[in-house]
C-alpha cells in the first residue's frame, strides 16, 4: 500500500467503467398474429414498467433494441383485440430473444404467458461458441469470483493463467461493462469484481464478432447491475478464519486427514509441513475471510432530497454499488498463507450511476477499483525466494556460520496492486430502430514491489542507477538448496499503465432481417516501468522505460436474421503505433562504443519504428435444421498487440550483465486464424446437447533470438518467431431447472502444440546450452481430456412437500461441482542430450469435488441464506508441480518402481494442490 489513499478517494467519488469494446445490450423480436395465424398490423408490444416498445409492421413483426440484460415482462395489445402478457422473457447481451404473441378478439379477454424456457435452450441467433451465466445461476454456484465461473466452461484451462482453447495466457480479453480490464504491460486481467455486482457473464471461446478487438483466444464479457426503481441490497460473509473474528485461537476449518485443524498439512498422507524441513520454518495457514455488500436503487439526493427542497432535476437517476473485502492467510501482516509470503488483503468495488433525462437518452457514470497488498510467491525458488530468513538463529551447513534470526518477512517482497477505471457513457436513441453510444474511459493498473529492510523501510529507497549496480544482496542456502535466506532477487519494481479510450458505436435495425453495427475507437497508452533484478553472480539487470503508444480501430458488422439462416458477417481494421523513435537501424551494431543506457547518444543510428495495421474478416452462420436442431459455423482472423513488456522492457539497449534481454518495439501483431463447426440438439424443453469442433492456426507469437554485436558478446531480443496449432472438440450437455434439479456437464478433447510454451523458452535454452527446437511439441497447458460437471438441487420458495401446512424444505439447496483433468506434460529426466524431447511425459490426472449446501429463509422481500461450502470434498492429493523430475522418477525405497514423489528431496511445499477446506457463510438480501 504505497499510494492508496488519494486514488481510493478519487475512485469513490467517480467510479466509472464503460463500454470500450464489447456489447452490453440485447434485443427482443417476434411476431404478433391472430388466432388463425394472420399477422396483426399496428399492434403494440411494450415492456411493462418501461418506455421501451414497438409497433408491428405489415408482416406482424416487431423488434425492441438497446435492452440491458435481464428478465422482462412484455404486453402485446391492439384496438379491438385482447391483450397478451409474457412474463419472464430473458434478454442476453448481443443476442435476440424471440417472443411471439397471439391476440384474440377483445370479447374473449386477455391471456398471460409464463415464460418457463426463459432464454431458450438453443439460441438460434448465436453463431459463436458462447456460454452465458446469469446472476441467479452465479448466486447458487460454489464459486468465489468470475475466474471460478470461467474455469467451469468448456475449453478453459487454468495452468499458470487462463488458457482458452489452447491459446497462451494473456490472449483472453476481460471486459466489465465493455471496459477492458487488462493491463497492456503483461496482459494480466483483473477479474475481482464483487459477484453481487454482476448481472450477467458471457464467455465467448470462439467466433466473436468484429466489434471485439485485441484478443486471440476469447472474450469474458461482464455486465454489471444498475439501480432499480426500489432499494435493494445485500450483506454477506464467508470463510474459515475464525481467529480473525476473535472467536477462536488459531483455528481454521479444513485440511487433510481431519475435519478441522489449525495449520496447513500438505503431504500426500497429510503429514505436517514441519517434518519436511525441521523446526526452522513457520506453519502455513489456509485461513480465508471475505465480506461483501451491495446497495442499489434511486439516487437519494436528486430523487428525494432536492425535490423536498423544491428542486426537481427532471431526470430518473439511479445508483448501484458493491464492495468486497478479502483476507487470505492472515493478511500481509500474518504472511502465512498456503505458501509463505502468499498472504494478502484485498479491497475492490464498483459504482454505477445511471441518469435518464428522457426516455431516449441515458447517461452512465460507473467504475471499478481494486487494491491488493500481498507477497511475491513463485513455485520457482530462484525467482520466488519464498524460503525466508527464519525467526530463530540458523547455522548455515555450507559455511558453518550462524545467521542471526530476523523478522521472517525480511528479504521477502511486499507487493501492492492498484487498478481502477473511470469514464462516461452516453446512449442516445436516434429512432425506434437506431441508437448511438459514445464512450470515454480511462483504465489504470499499477504494481509496486519492495524488499523489507531489517533496519527499517525498504531496500534501495533513494538509490540511483549507480547505487544499484554496486548493490550486493546477501543470500544463503543450505546444502540441498531448499532453505534460503536474504533478499529476493527482484529488489525493486514499479509499473503503471494508463489506457485512455474514446469510442462511438451506432446500431441500426435496418429492417426485420438486418441489424447493422459499426464503430470507431481510439486508444492512448501511457506505460511506465522501473525494475531492478539482482541476479546471481553479481549481475544487475535494470529496466527503466516510459512509452506512449496509441491505437485506432474501426469495424462494421451485419447480423442477418432469416427463418432458415442467421449470418453474422463483419470486418475489423486495427492500427497500432508504438510511437518509438530510438531504435537502432542495425541490430548487429546497436549502440555507440563507450556510452551507457543513460546517455542520450547511446543508440547507434536511431530510427522510428513503423506502425502496424491489420484487417480481420469474420463470419458466422447458424442454420436451424429442425425445430430442435441448429448447425453453426464460424471463421475468423484475430489480431493482438504483443505484451508491452516484451516491446519496451530493455529497449534502451542496456547490455550490462551476462545475459541481457532487450525489448523490441518493432514486434508485429500476433495472429490466430480460427475455424469451428458445431451442432446443437434440444431433447426436450429443458435439455440440450452442443457438439463443437474447432481448429486454430497461430502465428507471430513472441519468442527470443540471440543477436551478436561482437564476436563474443550478445543479447537476446524478442521476435515474432513462434507458431502453433490447436484442434479439439467440445461436448456440452445442459438441463435447465425442472423438478428442483438442474445440471450441466462439458467434456473437452484438445491437442495444443507449438514451437514454444513461453516467450522466454529460447532464452532459457540458450542459457542451458540446449539446441533451439524447430519442431512443434505439446505445450505446457496441453490437457488432452477435461471434464466439468455441475449438479444443482434447489427447492424454490413456497414449493416442496408440506407438513402441517408448512413447507420446511423450501429454500434448501445443494450445489456440486466435479472437475477432472488429464495430466499436463513435462520434460522427462535423464535426457543426456542438448536436444531433449520436450514435454514427453505426463503428470497424473487431477480430480476435485466442491460442494455447497444452503438453506434460505424469507420474511417478505427479505431473505437470509446460510451455507457450508467444502472445497476438495474428498481431500484428494492432486499434484500441482513436480519440483525435481529426477527425484520423481527415482526409486528411493528400492521396490523396483519409481516413487513418483513430486516434493523433491527437500519436500518443497507447493508440490500438491490445496487440500480439503470448509467454509461457512451467511448472506442477507432485501
Amino acid at each position: 500500500m504505497f499510494r492508496r489513499a488519494s486514488v481510493f478517494t478519487l475512485a469513490l467519488l467517480l467510479f466509472v467503467s464503460l463500454a470500450a469494446n464489447a456489447g452490453t445490450t440485447g434485443k427482443i423480436a417476434g411476431r404478433v398474429t391472430d388466432a388463425d395465424g394472420n399477422p396483426l398490423i399496428g399492434a403494440t408490444v411494450m415492456i411493462i414498467g418501461t418506455s421501451f416498445g414497438a409497433m408491428t409492421d405489415p408482416n406482424g413483426e416487431y423488434f425492441i433494441i438497446n435492452l440491458q440484460p435481464g428478465t422482462y415482462d412484455l404486453q402485446a395489445s391492439m384496438v379491438g383485440m385482447g391483450k397478451q402478457t409474457a412474463e419472464g422473457a430473458s434478454v442476453i447481451v448481443d443476442m435476440t430473444t424471440r417472443m411471439d404473441f397471439v391476440l384474440n378478439p377483445e370479447a374473449v379477454g386477455s391471456t398471460v404467458i409464463t415464460v418457463t424456457d426463459q432464454r431458450g435452450m438453443i439460441l438460434r441467433g448465436v453463431t459463436s461458441s458462447v456460454s452465458v451465466v446469469s446472476r441467479d445461476e452465479i448466486r447458487t454456484m460454489p464459486v468465489a469470483g468470475i475466474t471460478d465461473v470461467v474455469n467451469q466452461q468448456a475449453g478453459a484451462v487454468d495452468r499458470g493463467g487462463l488458457h482458452m482453447r489452447g491459446g497462451r495466457g494473456g490472449e483472453v480479453a476481460y471486459v466489465v461493462d465493455g471496459v477492458s480490464q487488462t493491463d497492456p504491460n503483461g496482459n494480466a486481467s483483473d477479474q475481482t469484481l464483487p459477484l453481487s455486482a454482476v448481472a450477467e457473464t458471457s464467455v465467448i471461446s470462439g467466433g466473436f464478432g468484429a466489434e471485439y478487438g485485441n484478443a486471440q483466444s476469447g472474450i469474458i464479457n461482464v455486465v454489471t447491475r444498475e439501480g432499480g426503481a426500489r432499494y435493494t441490497g445485500s450483506l454477506g460473509m464467508n470463510g474459515n478464519d475464525f481467529d480473525a473474528l476473535g472467536i477462536s485461537d488459531g483455528w481454521a476449518w479444513g485440511y487433510p486427514g481431519q475435519w478441522f485443524g489449525g495449520r496447513h498439512f500438505n503431504g500426500e498422507d497429510g503429514s505436517p509441513l514441519q517434518e519436511f524441513g525441521g523446526d526452522k520454518i513457520a506453519d502455513f495457514s489456509e485461513a480465508r475471510l471475505s465480506a461483501e455488500a451491495s446497495l442499489g436503487g434511486p439516487e437519494p439526493i436528486t430523487q428525494y432530497l432536492l425535490p423536498a427542497l423544491g428542486l426537481d432535476v427532471g431526470a430518473d437517476v439511479r445508483v448501484f454499488g458493491a464492495v468486497k473485502w478479502l483476507q487470505y492467510g492472515g493478511g500481509r501482516d500474518g504472511n502465512y498463507a498456503y505458501y509463505l509470503n502468499q498472504g494478502s488483503e484485498q479491497w475492490n468495488g464498483n459504482v454505477k450511476l445511471t441518469i435518464k433525462p428522457n426516455p431516449r437518452t441515458k447517461l452512465n457514470f460507473s467504475g471499478f477499483y481494486r487494491n491488493t497488498d500481498t507477497g511475491l510467491y513463485s513455485g520457482n525458488a530462484q525467482y520466488g525466494w519464498y524460503y525466508a530468513r527464519f525467526e530463530d538463529d540458523y547455522v548455515d551447513p555450507l559455511s558453518g556460520d550462524t545467521i542471526p534470526g530476523q523478522d521472517i518477512r525480511y528479504g521477502l517482497p511486499d507487493r501492492n496492486f492498484e487498478n481502477y477505471s473511470m469514464g462516461f457513457s452516453l446512449t442516445q436513441t436516434l429512432s425506434d430502430a437506431s441508437f448511438l453510444e459514445f464512450k470515454i474511459n480511462q483504465y489504470v493498473a499499477t504494481e509496486e514491489r519492495r524488499i523489507l529492510d531489517p533496519d527499517g523501510g525498504y531496500v534501495g529507497e533513494g538509490y540511483t542507477a549507480e547505487d544499484w549496480l554496486n548493490y550486493t544482496p546477501t543470500r544463503i542456502q543450505d546444502s540441498d538448496g531448499f532453505y534460503r535466506s536474504g533478499a529476493c532477487r527482484f529488489a525493486w519494481y514499479d509499473s503503471e499503465s494508463s489506457t485512455a479510450t474514446a469510442r462511438v458505436d451506432v446500431t441500426s435495425q435496418v429492417n426485420q432481417q438486418h441489424q447493422i453495427k459499426f464503430g470507431v475507437e481510439g486508444k492512448y497508452y501511457d506505460v511506465y516501468e522501473y525494475s531492478v533484478d539482482t541476479a546471481s553472480g553479481g549481475n544487475i539487470y535494470m529496466s527503466d522505460w516510459h512509452a506512449f503508444p496509441h491505437a485506432a480501430s474501426a469495424y462494421m458488422q451485419d447480423k442477418m436474421e432469416y427463418r432458415g439462416m442467421i449470418v453474422n458477417a463483419g470486418l475489423r481494421f486495427d492500427y497500432f503505433n508504438p510511437n518509438f523513435d530510438d531504435y537502432p537501424a542495425d541490430l548487429t551494431d546497436p549502440v555507440n562504443p563507450g556510452t551507457s543506457a543513460e546517455d542520450p547518444d547511446h543508440i547507434n543510428n536511431p530510427v522510428s519504428v513503423t506502425a502496424k495495421y491489420h484487417l480481420s474478416p469474420r463470419i458466422g452462420f447458424s442454420h436451424p435444421i429442425t425445430e430442435r436442431d441448429v448447425l453453426h459455423f464460424t471463421y475468423g482472423h484475430y489480431f493482438q498487440v504483443p505484451d508491452f513488456a516484451n516491446m519496451f522492457d530493455g529497449a534502451n539497449f542496456d547490455l550490462s550483465g551476462a545475459f541481457p534481454i532487450v525489448g523490441n518495439p518493432d514486434l508485429a501483431p500476433e495472429e490466430t486464424i480460427a475455424y469451428e463447426v458445431g451442432i446443437k440438439h434440444q431433447f426436450d424443453d429443458v435439455t440440450m446437447l452442443d457438439i463443437t469442433g474447432y481448429y486454430k492456426d497461430i502465428t507471430g507469437l513472441v519468442d527470443m533470438q540471440k543477436n551478436y554485436f561482437t564476436a563474443v558478446d550478445a543479447y537476446d531480443l524478442f521476435i515474432n518467431g513462434d507458431y502453433g496449432n490447436v484442434r479439439g472438440a467440445e461436448f456440452t450437455l445442459m438441463r435447465r431447472p425442472a423438478n428442483f434439479v438442474s445440471f450441466s456437464a462439458n467434456y473437452t478433447y484438445s491437442i495444443a502444440k507449438g514451437k514454444s510454451s513461453s516467450a522466454y523458452q529460447n532464452y532459457n535454452y540458450n542459457w542451458s546450452g540446449w539446441v533451439i527446437p524447430k519442431r512443434e511439441s505439446f505445450l505446457d497447458w496441453d490437457q488432452r481430456h477435461e471434464v466439468n460437471a455441475n449438479f444443482d438441487f434447489r427447492i424454490p420458495r413456497n414449493e416442496g412437500p408440506a407438513w402441517g401446512g408448512t413447507r420446511y424444505l423450501q429454500g434448501l439447496g445443494l450445489s456440486l461441482q466435479w472437475n477432472y483433468g488429464s495430466g499436463f506434460p513435462y520434460n522427462a529426466s535423464g535426457q543426456a542430450t542438448a536436444d531433449p524431447e520436450i514435454n514427453g511425459e505426463r503428470y497424473p490426472f487431477t480430480m476435485n469435488t466442491t460442494a455447497k449446501l444452503n438453506k434460505m429463509f424469507w420474511m417478505g422481500d427479505t431473505s437470509l441464506n446460510v451455507y457450508v461450502w467444502v472445497l476438495n470434498l474428498f481431500n484428494r492429493a492432486n499434484i500441482n508441480s513436480i519440483r525435481d523430475t529426477a527425484w520423481y522418477d527415482a526409486d528411493q525405497d528400492g521396490n523396483g518402481q519409481p516413487d513418483h514423489d513430486p516434493r523433491s528431496a527437500s519436500g518443497q511445499p507447493d508440490a500438491y494442490g490445496r487440500r480439503r477446506q470448509i467454509r461457512f457463510g451467511i448472506d442477507f438480501e432485501w
